[in-house]
């Protein structure tokens, strides 16, 4: 059985519901999640974890969840050599077509750059999150099968 931590930032609790829904589908595929609000995350715990789930929601221009900065710095320089990842997110693509989901892009590159093996494509979620809970515990479920 997979340890799984899913790490998320929310401002307004949309990723913070998406985030359950996905936790779910972890566990009903087998995984062993901890989750966590990355305001109570450290870089360093990443290494006790087999797989890494980041959830971010995407501000601005192209920006990270205000909590996920701070995170984000730290993560340059850390090694994450066989551990497995995946990122999901919410968006809004029509006020926001040219940064849609840019957040889970910069992280999925962060794990990347750090190392990290992506498993599964991304999970994007296009303005209001609450139909999109059934798609969020089946990636769930799809992340851990491929761990």
């Amino acid at each position: 059985m997979a340890n799984v931590v899913l790490i998320y930032g929310s401002t307004t609790g949309n990723t913070e519901a998406l985030s359950g829904h996905v936790a779910a589908g972890l566990k009903q595929a087998g995984a062993n999640v901890t989750v966590k609000n990355v305001t109570d995350a450290g870089v360093d715990e990443l290494a006790d974890y087999d797989a890494i789930v980041f959830g971010c929601s995407t501000w601005g221009e192209g920006e990270l969840q205000d909590d996920f900065i701070d995170f984000y710095d730290g993560m340059d320089g850390v090694s994450l050599e066989g551990k497995k990842a995946a990122v999901f997110g919410p968006g809004d693509s029509e006020d926001y077509p040219d940064t849609f989901c840019e957040a889970v892009d910069i992280l999925e590159d962060a794990l990347k750059n750090s190392g990290a093996l992506i498993v599964t494509e991304s999970f994007k979620v296009d303005g209001d999150v609450e139909p999109a809970f059934g798609d969020a515990e089946a990636w769930g479920s799809k992340v851990a099968e491929a761990l």
